[in-house]
């Protein structure tokens, strides 16, 4: 087979896109034109290249620098009988579940809530919305509780205003909880300038900092399974530690073989920083890094 060199195809600039944009849109100015506000309220253009990149230099090294690393599955388990929700677990983790979030809202009998599951070789976490005194203390995972904790957790939609709010209250050898946006490309920057600004503030501390993505319901329960598929595709290629799936509808088995297919068939784990080279997402990226420092400062 002849080998075709790349320097057959022409080198194309911004300013010929421009150009040429510019002609089709009868003059108007593309790069205003054809702008866009995002979700988050970042204001983004409609074509980027390497000259948009140039001085990144530090962010572009930091996630080159990354090594790959394999994300964990876990399975959200509501608690309102232990013995159930005992089954429940055992059966996610035999389904491929690495850990289980069990939301807990009053006091249980942890004996039976945890039997037959190994806590030594399985994440166990456990959120409450109440004070919860008898937790074990060898559990794998976070605890999020009015009087235990070693998580913390943003509410907020916005994903500039969530990332800020989560660095106000972040200290070393915790886990970060948090929502993720259905907006492909914006999450994965959040989750690329999350990881960036805790590397900035902790150093090397900062890879003990554990973050855990929840793919939280969609108004049109029809629909979750492209969100299953999309922001949970989005959240690991952003480099999410850890990401739980909604079951709207039917089994939980196939929102958990989502999880499963996109590691195990797609080879995501094999490859460092899998979005670098994305102008785009590396400009996005940066945008967002900047609006969290500007309200971290106001």
């Amino acid at each position: 087979m002849k080998e075709i060199g790349l320097d057959i195809f022409p080198n194309v600039s911004k300013d010929d896109w421009i150009g040429l944009a510019k002609k089709q849109l009868k003059g108007d100015d593309p790069l205003q034109a054809l702008s866009w506000v995002s979700e988050s309220q970042i204001q983004l253009n409609s074509y980027y290249d390497q000259s948009d990149i140039e001085g990144l230099s530090s962010q572009v090294e930091f996630f080159r620098s990354l090594k790959p690393f394999s994300w964990k599955l876990y399975e959200n388990v509501i608690v309102t009988d232990e013995a159930s929700a005992n089954k429940e677990a055992i059966e996610s983790l035999t389904g491929g579940c690495d850990g289980i979030v069990f939301d807990v809202n009053e006091e249980i009998a942890f004996q039976i809530l945890l039997e037959n599951v190994l806590i030594d070789i399985c994440d166990v976490s456990i959120r409450s919305s109440s004070e919860l005194t008898k937790i074990p203390d060898d559990l794998n995972g976070f605890i999020l509780s009015s009087n235990n904790s070693n998580a913390i957790s943003s509410k907020q939609e916005n994903q500039v205003t969530a990332i800020a709010e989560m660095l106000d209250s972040i200290s070393d050898e915790q886990h970060i909880l948090r929502n993720a946006s259905t907006d492909f490309f914006l999450e994965i920057a959040s989750i690329r300038a999350l990881r960036f600004l805790l590397h900035e503030r902790f150093g090397e501390v900062s890879n003990q900092i554990q973050i855990h993505t929840s793919i939280y319901p969609h108004e049109n329960e029809n629909q979750q399974w492209f969100v299953n598929s999309t922001a949970g595709l989005a959240s690991i290629l952003g480099g999410t530690n850890s990401i739980s799936f909604h079951t709207s509808k039917g089994s939980s088995r196939i929102s958990r073989n989502v999880g499963n297919i996109i590691r195990e068939e797609c080879g995501i784990s094999q490859y460092q920083d899998q979005c670098g080279g994305s102008f785009y997402v590396e400009v996005l990226t940066n945008k967002i890094i900047l609006e969290c420092k500007k309200n971290l400062t106001s």
